[in-house]
């Protein structure tokens, strides 16, 4: 299990992926209410519950803002035990396979509960190691019918204009049985787009197997959402998956989908308009996905302001070094007596004047002072 490259992926509170109830129809006190940040906040006295269903995971953790006016159960597979509502955060384990997680919440008082999505560690490969690749929608390796593909500035709908998209560009669509295709040669992958009040129902097939139907309608709009992940695929295999739009006049836009396959050891992650066949790995790799606090597009490691201070310094003390051997120099120079140290520290040596010598030979004192002769 040591040697199996894992994910842990943020699935956020606006994702498709995941179930309420009751309804997200923003109705205060009889269902979830979607924040303008995108996390979602029940009401009132109802009994609430959200669930993560037919998922491949071993660890899942619900994260909510922490209140001591709910009770809190959370449970795998028809199973819920008590948690606590005060931690902010609540988790459960089993071993990797498909399980079903549930939360669910009841109100002891007139304060909401506010969820803002779920973590989830999962395995993207049996073993060995893995890599990402990154294809952008923009990508050749991506064929569609009936969408555009833009940049968000140039699109005529006001909620892709305001977006934040990879890349800076998007596909969509506003046509039913519109379809986006391409192909992925690995164990796992994500698609990422967006949801919002003017999208609608997409389902998701693959090798031609409906792997799910969903719904990307929110009450505001957000981006850079995980709207698909799947696991557990054969390597080895070249599979095809299709994104089709089910309602006319609905949106769905697409950002940028990342495959996780087998690789050598080497980089762990590859981007751009190639193939998306797995060509180098990492073990341990995971793929690009947006999580708390962090850049959904970061794949590099390390701390750049770091390497900078550390250069910085490298170059000061190498010219204090420099200094003090001119500081040597010049002080054997001047004679090296006493203590370097100090001759560094008190300021440069002055060279001593030497001392007269006294006149040995005293002239008497009338040679000193000459008397003066009349004439």
């Amino acid at each position: 299990m040591s040697n199996t490259p894992q994910a842990v992926i943020w699935i956020s509170a606006a994702s498709p992926l995941l179930t309420y109830s009751t309804s997200k129809t923003g109705s205060p006190g009889a269902s979830w209410m979607q924040l303008a940040d995108g996390s979602s906040q029940c009401q009132g006295q109802n009994d609430f519950s959200i669930e993560l269903a037919d998922f491949y995971f071993t660890n899942v953790a619900f994260d909510y803002s922490p209140s001591a006016n709910y009770q809190i159960k959370t449970g795998l597979d028809g199973s819920v035990q008590a948690n606590s509502a005060q931690s902010g955060n609540a988790g459960v384990s089993a071993e990797f396979g498909t399980h079903t997680a549930r939360l669910e919440c009841k109100a002891e008082g007139s304060e909401g509960f506010t969820f803002q999505g779920v973590q989830v560690q999962t395995q993207v490969m049996g073993s060995g190691s893995a890599t990402n690749v990154t294809l952008d929608d923009a990508s050749q390796q991506i064929t569609y019918t009936g969408f555009q593909s833009t940049s968000a500035t140039q699109s005529d709908i006001s909620a892709i204009q305001s977006g934040s998209f990879y890349d800076e560009t998007v596909s969509y669509t506003s046509l039913g049985g519109a379809s986006a295709k391409f192909q992925c040669q690995g164990s796992a992958f994500y698609i990422f787009g967006m949801t919002g009040p003017g999208f609608g129902a997409y389902q998701v097939e693959v090798d031609a197997k409906v792997a799910g139907t969903y719904n990307a309608t929110t009450t505001v709009e957000t981006y850079n959402t995980l709207l698909y992940f799947t696991t557990y695929l054969d390597s080895s295999k070249a599979h095809q998956i299709s994104i089709t739009n089910q309602n006319d006049g609905l949106l769905f836009a697409l950002d940028y989908v990342v495959c996780v396959g087998q690789g050598q050891d080497g980089d762990n992650s590859s981007r751009g308009q190639g193939s998306p066949t797995v060509t180098a790995a990492s073990s341990g790799a995971t793929a690009v996905f947006p999580s708390q606090g962090s850049s959904p597009y970061q794949t590099g490691t390390g701390d750049s302001g770091g390497a900078v201070i550390g250069g910085v310094l490298g170059t000061l003390a190498s010219l204090f070094l420099l200094w003090v051997l001119w500081r040597y120099r010049v002080w054997k120079k001047e004679g090296g007596e006493g203590s370097f140290l100090a001759a560094l520290c008190g300021g440069l040596r002055v060279k001593k004047e030497p001392k007269k010598e006294e006149n040995k030979f005293h002239l008497w004192p009338m040679v000193w002072s000459r008397p003066k002769y009349d004439t």
